[in-house]
């Protein structure tokens, strides 16, 4: 549409308004030349009609020459003359070739012709009329200019000289077409030149628009060119474009540049980030948070969607519109949960989350807090009996000397027991700092399962106990650290025989495995270990005996201690066990030394 454009609303501005300037140039010029005309044409009939009314009226020679002179210009200007009688009957006075007579009620009116015999000069112009009808008179085609001067004879209208012609509207008819085709050239003209400065104004506009265009699918390298003979408004509006789009390009290199580097921060995270809109709906995650979706998630297309955990948190985000945070436990994992609102304005726009796995952490909290109590619990029990009995002592209780030895028994036996759970304290410590030192030397297997199994005969057989040891004739030459792998051995046997019953048997066996590996095995035939105890009984502390006796519950470090020692052999420890059948711990060491 042409007035949607601003070639077409210029153009025909312009147009409209040399047309209008045109138009009343042109009523003026031809009102002003049809008066001057007109008067002009007026003032020569009247004037003619004066002179030869005083011809006539000049009785002394009404002929004269000067009257014929008249007579014979008026017929060299196509002028009709007629005298007008007393009675008001018409004659030519030229009387020309060709002149029709004339009725002179053709021409004027009863009242015009008694204006005439009152005295008064009469002007007339029009078109002839007869009768009612107006219409051109056949010998006129266009209008007749009239004039009448009335004749007198000793101060009495004796009659009227009539003087009319055609009124000559063929020069100015020519003139007024001329003005017309004039004002047509001009705005013909007009229309060129309109084209020509709207297109010199718009041209640089509509290529801003094409700038912008481009711009706005994300060109931001797009410059005007600008030329210095054009530094006019649209030139330098070319210009703040230029610098506008330079700045804008600037800003965006900018924006993108950030964007680049918090993307790239959001990937080397570790903790996962979750971007939401205000209805919850996913907008952007960082790897750890998608995996996490993924893990959580059962169908793909759920996972645009938060889970109903993280949904309850953001529900509460929005309405309370501050922080939030709070734990997720989910498939066996604690996650750590601290969202946020996003505001655009006053308005909360969405939410952040950011999510951190913090199982181990969790776990290793409570296994502090576990060692905390345990060691409390394990040191508070021999101290109170310490204190106990040693004020017995003071207080000479004990008045026998079998008693007091009993007591003294009593007390070195309890110092014993904080001895071992120090001693076990400390290795621990040392093993989970990382400062275990393995010295390889070759290893006598039979020898070592004799040594360990002579070590707790005596105690076997205090709780008859069967302990037995058998050595497979193929197992190979090894290379360990052989005091820590007795340790291992000991842990293992000790804690069998506390959890065998009377009458049960533990067996300690040495075999090769695959892999150049030997697999030292400690099966009892004691009460067992429940299967949801299994995953947890090599943490330090962790007691799946739990209503055991004091003197028949370890310290809760022995299986810790043997899971450290292995893997620093680079071998693995493993256990079956049903509750009232018996329990196997079996430990596969490599062979070591030179392979």
């Amino acid at each position: 549409m042409i007035w949607r454009s601003v070639v077409g609303k210029l153009w025909l501005t312009i147009i409209g308004l040399v047309t209008l300037v045109l138009m009343l140039l042109s009523l003026i010029l031809s009102e002003q030349l049809e008066r001057t005309v007109n008067q002009g044409e007026q003032k020569y009939l009247l004037n003619l009609a004066r002179h030869i009314q005083e011809s006539l009226q000049d009785e002394e020679k009404p002929d004269s020459e000067y009257v014929s002179a008249l007579l014979r210009a008026t017929e060299l200007f196509d002028v009709h003359s007629i005298i007008l009688g007393p009675d008001k009957s018409a004659r030519s006075l030229n009387g020309s070739p060709g002149s029709p007579e004339i009725p002179w009620q053709a021409i004027l009116k009863e009242t015009e012709i008694e204006r005439v015999f009152q005295g008064k000069e009469v002007v007339l112009r029009g078109r002839v009329q007869v009768g009612k009808n107006q219409h051109a008179f056949p010998l006129f085609k266009d209008e007749i200019l009239l004039v009448a001067v009335p004749l007198k004879s000793d101060g009495n209208v004796t009659g009227a000289v009539v003087l009319y012609r055609e009124h000559d509207q063929l020069t100015e008819t020519d003139i007024k077409r001329w003005i017309i085709y004039s004002a047509l050239i001009s705005i013909f003209l007009t229309t060129i030149f309109a084209f020509f400065l709207s297109t010199r104004i718009t041209q640089p506009l509509i290529q801003m628009k094409r700038a912008a265009e481009k711009m706005a699918q994300g060109h931001f390298s797009i410059r005007l060119p600008v030329r210095q003979r054009e530094r006019d408004e649209i030139g330098d509006l070319a210009i703040s474009f230029n610098r506008m789009a330079e700045q804008l390009h600037e800003s965006m290199e900018a924006l993108s540049h950030e964007k680049e580097q918090l993307a790239s921060i959001l990937r080397s995270m570790v903790d996962g980030v979750i971007t939401m809109d205000a209805e919850g709906k996913i907008i952007v995650v960082n790897p750890p948070a998608e995996r996490l979706l993924a893990s959580w998630s059962d169908e793909e297309e759920e996972r645009e969607s938060l889970p109903p955990p993280l949904r309850e948190i953001f529900q509460t985000v929005v309405k309370d519109e501050r922080d939030h945070a709070a734990d997720i436990t989910l498939h066996g994992r604690t996650w750590a949960v601290v969202m946020a609102p996003l505001y655009a304005g006053d308005q909360v726009r969405g939410a952040v989350a950011v999510l951190r796995d913090v199982t181990e952490e969790r776990r290793l909290d409570k296994l502090r807090k576990d060692f905390v109590a345990n060691v409390s619990h394990e040191l508070r029990t021999p101290l109170s009996m310490l204190q106990g009995y040693s004020e017995a002592l003071l207080d000479d209780i004990a008045q026998s000397p079998e008693m007091r030895k009993e007591l003294a028994r009593v007390i070195h036996d309890e110092t014993l027991r904080m001895g071992r759970l120090v001693r076990d304290l400390l290795d621990l410590a040392k093993m989970e700092s990382g400062h275990i030192e393995i010295e390889r030397t070759r290893v006598n297997v039979p020898a070592l399962l004799q040594r360990v199994v002579r070590k707790f005969q005596g105690i076997a057989g205090e709780q008859k106990v069967r302990l037995q040891w058998e050595v497979h004739p193929d197992v190979p030459e090894v290379f360990w650290d052989e005091d820590k792998v007795e340790q291992v051995l000991t842990n293992l046997v000790d804690n069998a025989i506390r959890h065998t019953p009377e009458g049960g048997e533990v067996c300690l066996k040495a075999a090769p495995s695959n892999g150049r590996k030997v697999s030292l095995t400690v099966r009892d035939t004691g009460s067992g270990i429940p299967e949801e105890d299994l995953p947890f009984i090599f943490e330090r502390f962790y007691k799946a005996d739990k209503a055991r006796t004091r003197g028949q519950s370890g310290t809760g470090l022995g299986l810790a201690i043997v899971k450290h020692l292995v893997d620093a052999h680079g071998g693995t420890v493993s256990v079956e066990s049903r509750l009232g059948e018996g329990t196997t711990f079996t430990v596969k060491l490599p062979v070591g030394g030179g392979e």
